[in-house]
């Protein structure tokens, strides 16, 4: 009997160790770790306000001199940070076919987190009489820095490519999501300039207090084994729903347009299950690791 369990033992410590490559052995040795559907997401990355055309314009004023203007918007870099959740479907999804195994949805995650965008617009106004002479020049720079509060929900489609394999599915995939994100902003920002310009030659108008906007992502990404995945992610909003200010997912600021984007370097911990060695454990559970392994997940 003890010689028996003994042999059974080493035999599962072996595939354990074979099938689980990276995998941190559990402390027996007669432990088989399995994924589960659901994990802990999680990102830092950049942000970036891309900034709309330049404004330039000019005017005749009563005096019989004229006004010139030119305003140019500028995007910096800003940072944002999410913590959440990633669940994938136990249901085979909808394939398609001519994408191998790909199907139209693997997963969906979720998350919670704080974005930080900046940005920048500079007025310069010229005044000339009526020979063309420069009578005057003013110019002015407006910094803001936009603090948030935010939350989203994505699906996710993967397509998959390279020769590569953990297991039996391949290590890189294409990931694209279509979903919702919705920010606030605790507080008004900054809604003067910091210096110079007196008089604006178009009026200034600032995005509210919350957003809700339809986005699009895409993520190109590598299995580091059947828990881990990291997926750098580029996040782009196409509609702005509320506040709408067209068919676009752009924001006011001061007299320009900025169109916010978000470069994440996203990564997915699957949770991990260890029953006995000869025991099935849940059913599910199990085959989801199967179909996690073959790709078909």
């Amino acid at each position: 009997m003890i010689k028996s369990f003994f042999y059974i033992t080493i035999l599962c410590w072996s595939y354990t160790s074979v099938a689980q490559g990276a995998f941190t052995k559990a402390a027996k040795g007669n432990d088989y770790i399995v994924v589960v559907n659901d994990g802990i997401q999680f990102s830092v990355g950049a942000t970036f306000l891309i900034p709309g055309q330049d404004s330039k314009g000019s005017q005749d004023l009563l005096t019989g001199q004229r006004e010139s203007y030119s305003i140019n918007p500028s995007g910096r870099l800003g940072y944002c940070a999410e913590l959440g959740f990633a669940h994938f479907p136990k249901w085979k999804g909808i394939p398609i076919k001519f994408l191998r195994k790909s199907r139209i949805w693997d997963y969906f995650d979720w998350g919670l987190g704080y974005k930080v965008f900046s940005g920048q617009e500079s007025t310069r106004i010229d005044l000339v009489d009526g020979g063309g002479n420069l009578v005057s020049s003013e110019e002015g720079r407006g910094d803001f820095d936009l603090n948030m509060y935010s939350a989203r929900l994505s699906a996710h489609s993967l397509i998959y490519f390279g020769k590569k394999k953990i297991d039996k599915a391949r290590k890189h995939f294409i990931d694209n999501a279509f979903g919702i994100n919705f920010e606030y902003r605790p507080n008004t920002a900054d809604t003067v300039y910091n210096s110079g310009v007196l008089s604006f030659p178009l009026p200034h108008e600032f995005q509210g207090l919350y957003n809700l906007q339809f986005h699009y992502s895409l993520g190109f990404g590598v299995r580091f084994n059947r828990a881990w995945m990291m997926i750098p992610t580029l996040e782009i909003p196409l509609i702005g729903i509320h506040e709408w200010n067209g068919v676009h997912g752009k924001w006011n600021w001061f007299s320009s347009q900025y169109w916010p984007v978000l470069f994440k370097l996203k990564f997915i911990k699957l949770f991990e299950r260890v029953p006995k060695c000869g025991a099935y454990g849940d059913p599910s559970e199990m085959n989801f690791d199967k179909k996690f392994r073959s790709g078909n997940f």
